[in-house]
Formats: C-alpha cells, structure tokens, sequence
C-alpha cells in the first residue's frame, strides 16, 4: 500500500489561513461587543438616551432576531420595516415610491417621529406634526393589536395631526393622534408619534416596552431596522448588482478555473515516485563474470556472457542492435564467430580464448567511439 505524502509547505499554510481567519473573527466579535459607536439619535447602534440600541436587543433576547437594512436597491419580502426619525439623509423620491410599491404589494411599514412624512407625503400618506397639550400618559382607544397588555403609554410630547377617515388612532389625546395605522392594498402603515417611547430612556417607562414588542412582532414577520437614512450606507457590490445568469457564468468559471489549477499545481496530491529503472551492467561487471564462467570451466557461459555486454553496448551507443552491426562489422563477425563456436560442443581453450579476446576488443571499440 503506497503511503500518502503530505506537502509541509501546504500543511503549513493551510494553518496559517486558519489561524489568520480564526484571528480576524474575534477581533469582530469583540469589536462588535465592546466598541461604543458614536451614533445619530434613533438609530440601533446609539447607546445615549435617544438611541435604539436597548429596543433592538430587546428584540434579539425576545428572539424576534431583528435585521439591519443599509440598502435600499432590494427591500425585504413580506417583512415588518422600521423607520425612525430624525433622518441623517433625506430620503429621495425613487426610495419614497419604492417603499410605496412595496407597502402595497404586503409590506408592513412602521414610521416613527414627524420625518416620517418625507417618506409618506410623495405616496399620499402624509400628515402634519403637532407638539401642543400633550398628556405624559395615555390608555388605548380600544382594545386591538396595539392595545394588547398595553394598560397605560408614555409617548413623550410628540403629536399627529391626520385625518382620522383614513387613518386609525390607536392612543390620542386632545395634542393629536400619538399611534395610528392604516391598510394600503396587501400592505400596512403604522405611524408612531414620535420616538421617544423605543428610545433608550423611554422604553422602561409605563408599558412602553409592551407596545415596542407589538409594533416589531405583529404579522410574525420578520423585522428590519432602517440604518440607511441614518447614514449607514452600505452600496451594493458587483456581485449584487449581476442577475442571476451572471452569478452562474461567475461560478462556472471559477470552478473551471479551480479544475485548472488542481491540474497544473504539483504540490496537490501524493508526489509520483520516478519510475524504477534497472541499472545497466557495465563492462567491469561482464568482465567479472565471464572471469568467473572460464575458472569454472563453463566456457559456452563466459562467451554468452561477454556477447550479451556487446550488444548491450552496440545498443546504447547507436541506438539499435541492427545499427550497431551496421557500424562495427568487426563486432558482428565476432559474435558470429563466438555464436558458432558455442554451438560446436566442446570449445578448446585456445579457441575460447582468442574468440573471448576477439569479444572484448570489439566492445572497447564500440566504448570507446560515439558513432
């Protein structure tokens, strides 16, 4: 059974990438756990008192799993957005309508704060913002999806202004609407105020914490957080931008080329052992052992013998036995000669050895002349 042989270069650096992989994900992980980032209010990665970093791990520990959209070229199907004011870009136009084609094809749309209306007002959904008579707390309207274990709200002093024909207030006082929503075709808007009930300092207060859990979780859909407009920009690659044909010819190329390199490369696989090749007899070793077939009185041997090293000889410096001859006729008259004599019976000693003398000297010829 052949033994596997391992390359230790390849060994080696196939550490080394395990090793410089494993590295870079702790630095992540505990970038990510221990870094505080400096963040604009609203926004899940802010820790300050108007920040989302406490309603978005409230969400993960719940197990809702909350994603993080910083694109908006492909919004997420059939899926709960959340979108919180103050907005550090403006939204334009083409992402108003995109979120507009999308609420109506069954998105479900969560705004919060007056911002909101930047999104809203260019599909018809907008309203005006109020800040006036503002109650500290307040107790649903009536029993629905958003009054569900939610006995008393702290809003803060934000207010809506919208007509309630088309609109359904949820928590209002005589300042305005604080919470309302609203079908749109296979889709919903719902339209929160202001933030400071999901923000850091408001989300302990009264049963605030209960309706940020309604807000993200109604549906059972998946929920995503708007960090786009709060400037974390994340442009999509060449790799997004290429349909699905693309990606396939992508794929198909570099495995092709994958194939190559296992081809051409000499360090994949076990190292192929040169093919074993029997050392030739050289003219000391014939000598020896014609020597040793005279002594022994085996003298039909020691002539076969010391044919056998001429053609060799004849052979490897021309190539062909029938070239060699061609060359040296000198040499084929002596195997001639040996030949007829090994096959007259007994061989006379002095016979044998002029024939054996005549052997030797034609292969020093042929030794000793290339061609």
């Amino acid at each position: 059974m052949r033994r596997l042989h391992v390359d230790r270069l390849t060994v080696m650096m196939f550490i080394g990438a395990v090793a410089f992989i494993a590295a870079y994900s702790a630095m992540v992980a505990l970038s990510n756990r221990y870094y505080v980032v400096s963040a604009p209010p609203s926004s899940v990665y802010s820790a300050s008192p108007a920040g989302f970093k406490v309603y978005y791990t409230y969400l993960w520990e719940l197990g809702l799993k909350p994603g993080i959209l910083k694109s908006f070229e492909t919004l997420p199907a059939h899926a709960t957005l959340i979108i919180a004011g103050p907005f550090q870009k403006s939204p334009s136009a083409g992402e108003a309508q995109a979120i507009g084609r999308w609420v109506r094809g069954g998105g479900r749309l969560v705004t919060v704060g007056a911002d909101a209306r930047e999104l809203l007002d260019p599909i018809g959904l907008g309203g005006s913002p109020n800040t006036g008579d503002a109650s500290e707390t307040l107790r649903p309207l009536f029993p629905g999806a958003y009054a569900d274990g939610v006995t008393a709200l702290q809003p803060g002093p934000d207010r809506l202004l919208l007509d309630e024909s088309a609109w359904v207030a949820h928590f209002k006082d005589f300042g305005g609407q604080v919470l309302v929503s609203r079908k749109v075709d296979a889709g919903e808007v719902v339209w929160l105020s202001g933030p400071f009930a999901l923000s850091n300092a408001g989300i302990g207060r009264a049963d605030n914490g209960r309706l940020s859990v309604l807000l993200a979780a109604a549906g059972g859909r998946g929920v995503y957080f708007d960090e786009f407009h709060h400037g974390y920009v994340e442009e999509p690659g060449y790799w997004d931008r290429l349909p699905a044909g693309g990606r396939s010819a992508v794929l198909l190329l570099a495995a092709a080329l994958a194939i190559a390199l296992i081809g051409w490369s000499r360090r994949i696989g076990p190292v192929i052992e040169p093919l074993h090749e029997a050392e030739a007899r050289g003219g000391a070793y014939i000598g020896q052992l014609a020597e040793l077939y005279r002594k022994a009185g085996a003298r039909a041997e020691a002539l076969s013998a010391l044919e056998y090293g001429l053609t060799r000889a004849l052979a490897r410096t021309h190539g062909t036995l029938d070239a060699g001859l061609a060359r040296h006729p000198d040499a084929r008259d002596a195997l001639t000669a040996s030949r007829a004599l090994r096959e007259a019976g007994a061989i006379p000693e002095d016979r044998f050895l002029s024939t054996a003398r005549r052997l030797s000297r034609a292969r020093q010829e042929v030794e000793g002349q290339n061609g």
